[in-house]
């Protein structure tokens, strides 16, 4: 599927403020920028240049055919570099922190991935507060694919930064996974155990960002890089003033959800069609770099795609703006609207429809909706977690300079682990697109003896 022509983008994005006590980011310039690679098929875009001067070093991502990867590096050579340099997923809808090692017994590749003997900062994971995870793996089974692997201990660099002592899971197994790794973004709530520090929480502790926080700059055209910003903004990546909401529970970085809205017609307060027919309240909005359409509760989607149903792209021009009514936190309220152009997806053969998935978060979490990489592109998105505390992160968005290009001072390498593979849109077992269906499973996690 190819994104809706994007030509009218500029004037039907919205995002308009019901109140005037509203926080709006500081605007601070980013130290580092990781360069994304998206690789999808390949759409006619107008090209854009970016201001030098406003950009510092790079790091890139890059989305394979619907995932978007970048590259850091894990352990230290004996001359100070990276042990390896792994290609790898940054999730802000989990706090795994996985790579590939020479312990995988699935990999064709296995001798050029993470060497734990060669590495002069590796340690072993001897942490006492969980004994259950000692000397076993951890297995992460989720849809069709498969991570299993102990864990282990080393630095990780990303652009200017070294983590040091980072616990973390050496894939030992990787089936239907076509990754080096998964950098998971997500808060301290989800992790399996205590005795694991996720990564940004690490990053947070080692006081390595003058400002706690990183942004998503994810490029429509698949022909540009795109860009993961730590510590800070680049303002030529966006237009006007990045808007700040309150995580209202931090497991995934969920915002308040007060309504939303299908043309003028309430889709999920008290009064709406859903709602009449029994649907819980809709209250959380899940902003999530690891899926990739938009979803909603099964039975809201239901009432949803009656009024939008697939059709020719021609005819699906009239359909109705989705605006989604969000809390600030002092309690305005504020609209962040969507037009047709950002929420359907054609085929070649000009056929579109909806790019919201069905998909039911688990009920301590939800009923709730998310937005995927689909928002994303369209959104420049700031992920803050302030003073470090769980109770002060945010989440803020303003409409993305669609023709801005991330100017890299350092290009990351290509691809290494993945330039031979064939990404048939069949060969994937795990896409992104297929996120929002492989969570509606419960995820299972389970500790095997070696």
């Amino acid at each position: 599927m190819q994104s809706f022509p994007r030509a009218s983008l500029y004037y039907f994005f919205t995002f308009l403020t019901l109140g005037s006590g509203v926080e709006y980011h500081a605007g601070h310039q980013a130290v580092h920028q990781t360069m994304l690679w998206h690789r999808s098929r390949t759409e006619k875009q107008a090209s854009g240049n970016a201001d030098d001067s406003a950009m510092n070093m790079s790091t890139a991502i890059v989305d394979y055919r619907s995932e978007y990867a970048g590259v850091i590096g894990v352990g230290t050579n004996s001359d100070g570099s990276a042990q390896f340099q792994a290609h790898v997923v940054f999730d802000t809808g989990s706090d795994n922190l996985w790579v590939a090692s020479k312990l995988c017994t699935t990999c064709e590749k296995a001798m050029q991935f993470y060497d734990p003997q060669k590495s002069k900062t590796q340690e072993e994971f001897l942490d006492m507060t969980d004994p259950t995870l000692l000397g076993r793996d951890i297995d992460i089974q989720f849809g069709t694919a498969q991570l299993k692997g102990p864990l282990h201990v080393d630095t990780f660099r990303v652009g200017p930064f070294e983590l040091k002592k980072q616990p973390f899971a050496m894939m030992r197994e990787m089936n239907g996974f076509q990754f080096e790794g998964i950098v998971g973004l997500a808060f301290q709530d989800m992790s399996m155990s205590s005795s694991i520090t996720p990564f940004f929480d690490h990053v947070i502790q080692q006081k390595l960002l003058k400002n706690n926080e990183f942004a998503f700059f994810m490029n429509v055209d698949s022909t540009k890089p795109s860009a993961l910003l730590w510590g800070g903004v680049d303002k030529s990546l966006y237009q006007g003033e990045i808007q700040m909401f309150p995580v209202v529970q931090p497991h995934y970085w969920a915002l308040e959800l007060v309504d939303l809205l299908m043309g003028e017609t309430s889709m999920v307060g008290n009064k709406s069609m859903y709602s009449m027919k029994g649907g819980p309240p809709v209250n959380r909005l899940i902003v999530d770099s690891g899926t990739t359409f938009y979803t909603a509760p099964a039975a809201l989607h239901a009432e949803l795609i009656k009024q939008i149903p697939p059709a020719n792209c021609d005819k699906v021009m009239g359909y109705p703006d989705l605006t989604y009514m969000l809390r600030s936190g002092d309690g305005e309220l504020a609209a962040i609207t969507v037009s047709v152009d950002a929420y359907m997806i054609s085929d070649a053969n000009n056929n579109c429809e909806a790019g919201i998935m069905p998909f039911d978060v688990d009920a301590s979490l939800g009923p709730a909706m998310i937005w995927g990489k689909t928002f994303l592109q369209r959104y420049f998105t700031v992920f803050s977690r302030g003073n470090g505390d769980v109770k002060d992160a945010k989440v803020g968005f303003a409409a993305a300079n669609l023709d801005a290009t991330p100017q890299m001072i350092n290009s990351a390498k290509s691809p290494s682990f993945l330039e031979n593979e064939d990404f048939g849109s069949d060969m994937r077992s795990v896409t992104m697109d297929s996120r929002a269906q492989m969570r509606s499973k419960p995820l299972r996690r389970k500790i095997q003896e070696h």
